[in-house]
């Protein structure tokens, strides 16, 4: 099971991000991209996209990309700064690492609407425990190979 693979499932069991219709477009160790198409629900009164959905997207970016370069990271804390409305019918976020000192990671997410356009820029922070990842393979392939 590769790194990108073990890293996807992990994430099958996230119930809430299945509930936001949220997907993860790429994993790679430079950056992870997430999406979700935007429905009724994610709207708020004034039909732009509610505040919380941007920022479950954005976590969820840096939630992938943190436990794909550091099995078992957490997020500690996260800012998120609305730049414009996010009318839109998609909304994408891509995460980037800007650095790891010790079991600390911080990473950048932006997020854009449809045209492009940055809708919020993001920094969140994780806690990296200690985790052994051939642990975390053999776990996962044991579980996929049950019927």
């Amino acid at each position: 099971m590769t790194n990108e693979e073990l890293t996807r499932k992990f994430f099958e069991k996230d119930g809430y991000v299945r509930l936001s219709g949220i997907e993860i477009v790429k994993i790679a160790d430079d950056e992870v991209t997430v999406r979700a198409k935007i429905k009724e629900e994610h709207l708020n009164a004034n039909g732009a996209v509610q505040g919380g959905m941007l920022y479950t997207l954005a976590d969820f970016a840096f939630a992938v990309l943190g436990n794909h370069l550091h099995p078992m990271t957490v997020t500690q804390g996260g800012h998120i700064h609305y730049l414009r409305p996010a009318i839109t019918d998609e909304v994408t976020a891509t995460a980037t690492e800007r650095i790891r000192a010790g079991h600390n990671t911080v990473s950048d997410v932006t997020i854009y609407n449809g045209k492009g356009e940055t809708v919020c820029v993001c920094t969140f922070n994780g806690f990296v425990k200690d985790a052994d990842r051939e642990e975390l393979k053999a776990k996962y392939t044991k579980e996929s190979t049950k019927v």
